[in-house]
């Protein structure tokens, strides 16, 4: 089996810095290192290969300083590495970097299998596997805990936000792996071939379209500097700490949405443009970010003088339907088939590319959940348009464009983003915006056909749940475990009863048994609630980055880092505290 494995070189996350007076970050002299995502991808296809015989090949697309990142690949067991090193590829988006990616790969001919990281910790890009599937046409999977060779195909268990899922997937395909790996390797000799464009392409041209800049569709606008504020007050016990929360919450209050569109945001309006949002189901009701984005889709829709309407795709959908319309939605497109009760990212995206052609959104905005960040990107590469991934705020300029502000290092660099393509589409992080309060009114369900869809190359083998780990993208107040806050079981059932959903630090998932999806943090997932209580969590990039967007941040028993709240707080007071606190929110 022929492996090839995905790297990129990033500089250190907790080395970065903001220049306030260049108004970009601070790259002269930052460390840089191999991906931690891509650093476990390497060593999960060489366990691979050992077991089922073959090769692994690294492949990286950087500047000639990203050699050191393949060196470390060899160190990790690939057998040899490609290096796309050319001014040409410079400046790239993750649909430029993808399609030279494909280009690479179908130069190396005969892989079976590739394999990446989930995402970059620099941009916190999820974004090219699932481009990267889409030009090549093969099948995906994304977060990937373990894979082995089965009956000619592959058999891989995933991490979703419910608990994991068993496939077999059909190869070629391109699989993602769930985890980090921090621990670095000293670099390797051994083969490393460098292709440039001319290496990909015969008819190589000044500013080709396919590569760097003229092959990437968005554009950076802007890099600011996003690290929230902490109020840093120190409170000995529980009545002074929820007095403290209180006026923090009514001081930081988001600004409610209006059922009430508002004015074209052109000067002179010369035309009018559809925003859409894709909903997502739980139990076949609308998930919270979904309705959030049906909120923001109807604003966005106003400035751009045209109506929103939701898109599903799924199975009994008619309840959901009806339900984003009573949130906003103007109208609902609908795909409904029972072969859709069984998930395939290929043919999710396949059924959004069908409407959204023949209807044409100026803006489609999807939810950045698990799936989201799966199938979103892969429709961005079957249509080949740009798209933003994990946004935290969305708007309209006057030009009717997009305006995407997307996170980078864990919230505190956030990266103004304009597309040149339609549909403009972007993944959007839960609790960025309030639903709409629901009203009894009338609206449009249009049925589209499942018709001629492709059939879909993976098959679901088992799914496990027993995990409540969504929880953490929609409520109001999560207590976040550290290793030395508490019994985990005692912390869930204690943030259960408040109704406040329970996170953990990478330590206790790592010694305590706790499952992977609760992980908050940069390696994890990230968190917004209007109140986060970090019990012992340690002053770690890793962990601090998880809740940068959090509203109120209370921590005990005595952090280290600032928070809005530092509590004393002792052990048996812990349930008071969550509970008064849980009755602000």
């Amino acid at each position: 089996m022929k492996i090839v494995v995905l790297v990129k070189q990033v500089p250190h996350p907790q080395a970065i810095e903001f220049d306030e007076d260049t108004r970009t970050l601070k790259r002269e002299g930052v460390p840089l290192l191999l991906n931690p995502f891509d650093r476990a991808a390497v060593r999960t296809a060489v366990a691979v290969r050992d077991d089922a015989g073959g090769e692994v090949v690294a492949l990286t697309m950087g500047p000639p300083a990203a050699e050191d990142a393949l060196r470390e690949t060899l160190a990790l067991g690939a057998d040899r590495a490609i290096h796309l090193s050319d001014r040409a590829f410079a400046v790239a988006d993750t649909l430029g970097t993808s399609r030279t990616i494909a280009l690479a790969l179908r130069k190396e001919g005969g892989v079976d299998l590739v394999l990446t990281g989930r995402k970059s910790v620099d941009s916190e890009t999820w974004q090219v596997p699932p481009e990267v599937a889409a030009f090549l046409r093969w099948p995906q999977l994304v977060s990937a805990l373990s894979l082995e060779a089965a009956n000619g195909g592959l058999r891989v268990t995933r991490e979703i936000d419910g608990g994991e899922e068993d496939y077999e997937v059909q190869l070629p395909a391109v699989v993602s792996v769930a985890r980090a790996h921090e621990d670095e390797a000293e670099p390797a000799d051994g083969r490393i071939d460098v292709w440039t464009a001319r290496d990909l392409v015969d008819d190589l041209t000044e500013d080709d379209k396919r590569f760097g800049q003229p092959g990437s569709p968005t554009r950076v606008l802007a890099v600011r500097d996003a690290t929230p504020e902490r109020a840093g007050l120190r409170v000995a016990g529980v009545d002074e700490a929820v007095e403290a929360v209180a006026r923090l919450l009514e001081e930081r209050k988001p600004p409610a949405p209006s059922w009430e569109k508002p004015p074209h945001a052109a000067e002179k309006p010369a035309a009018r443009y559809d925003a859409w949002s894709v909903v997502e189901t739980r139990d076949g009701r609308p998930t919270r970010a979904s309705l959030e984005l049906v909120a923001k889709a109807r604003e966005l829709s106003g400035k751009l003088g045209g109506r929103s309407a939701a898109l599903l795709v799924g199975h009994g959908l008619d309840e959901a339907a009806k339900e984003a319309i009573r949130h906003g939605a103007e109208a609902a497109y609908v795909v409904d088939h029972e072969s859709f009760a069984t998930y395939d990212a290929a043919r999710i995206a396949a059924a959004l590319r069908v409407v959204v052609e023949r209807e044409r959104p100026h803006v489609l905005l999807i939810p950045a959940s698990a799936r989201g960040r799966d199938y979103g990107p892969r429709l961005a590469g079957d249509l080949e348009v740009g798209m933003t991934g994990d946004c935290v705020d969305v708007d309209i300029a006057k030009a009717g464009r997009l305006l995407q502000r997307k996170p980078a290092y864990g919230g505190n660099i956030v990266s103004v983003i304009l597309g040149a393509t339609n549909p403009q589409l972007a993944t959007v992080r839960s609790r960025m915006f309030e639903p709409l309060e629901p009203r009894d009114v009338a609206g449009e369900i249009h049925r589209v056909s499942a018709d001629g869809l492709p059939p879909a190359r993976t098959t679901l083998i088992e799914r496990r749940g027993g995990t409540e780990a969504w929880r953490l993208d929609e409520a109001e107040l999560v207590v976040l475990l550290g290793s030395g806050g508490g019994e985990p079981e005692e912390v869930a059932e204690l943030a259960r009863e408040a109704g406040a959903a329970f996170g953990a630090s990478r330590e206790v998932c790592a010694s305590a048994g706790v499952p992977w999806s609760y992980h908050v943090g940069l390696y994890g997932r990230p968190v917004a609630p209007r109140v986060l209580i970090a019990l012992d969590v340690p002053d770690d990039f890793e962990h601090v980055t998880g809740f940068v967007k959090a509203d109120v941040v209370v921590a005990l028993p005595r952090a280290a880092w600032q928070a809005d709240v530092q509590v004393s707080a002792e052990p048996d007071s812990l349930r008071e505290l969550v509970n008064r606190i849980a009755a602000l929110v």
